[in-house]
């Protein structure tokens, strides 16, 4: 079912300004409208909530952590807060993982925002070449792509580019 468009959101103050331009799709760009699992998941991040979503293929379940992460990263860049990895989101898989980088990717590129405010974001599954890896330690990406294999090498492995992955995100928020 239908729910409020994210620029509701941000005129009752639950959304960060900034989200009406990143969340936002066609040319022109318009701000999407949620469906009512979406805006209930936001509502219940805001205020500190855990909260399971379980709702068809294709229904929109990544927007329903994707918006309070970035809207969380957005506020903390307004403030001055440090860089670090806020966020590290776990697939089963990497072709979800891919998928879902090409979904950030398509908010976040083509978004009209200063690049200070603009969240980071990074696959880090294995994928990656040491070269690429090493660029994502020296990034320090707000979010970070991974599977559950991987995150437990980052975790258990002694390579001075896990540690730092794992240094980055000291104060983890989601």
């Amino acid at each position: 079912l239908s729910g409020p468009k994210v620029t509701d959101l941000v005129a009752s103050g639950d959304l960060d300004p900034a989200l009406a331009t990143i969340f936002a799709k066609g040319d022109p760009r318009e701000p999407i409208r949620l469906y009512r699992h979406q805006a209930q998941a936001v509502a219940k991040a805001k205020t500190g909530q855990s909260y399971v979503v379980t709702t068809g293929t294709g229904s929109g379940k990544s927007l329903c952590f994707f918006i309070p992460i970035i809207d969380e990263i957005v506020r903390g860049r307004r403030m001055g807060a440090a860089r670090g990895t806020k966020a590290i989101i776990i697939y089963p898989m990497n072709a979800l993982a891919n998928s879902q980088l090409e979904e950030l990717q398509s908010y976040i590129r083509d978004c009209d925002l200063p690049d200070n405010l603009k969240p980071t974001f990074a696959r880090f599954t294995g994928q990656e070449k040491d070269v690429r890896r090493q660029q994502i330690v020296n990034e320090n990406p707000d979010i970070i792509l991974t599977n559950f294999m991987m995150l437990e090498l980052i975790m258990t492995r002694p390579s001075d580019i896990d540690r730092k992955v794992v240094a980055a995100a000291q104060g983890l928020d989601f």
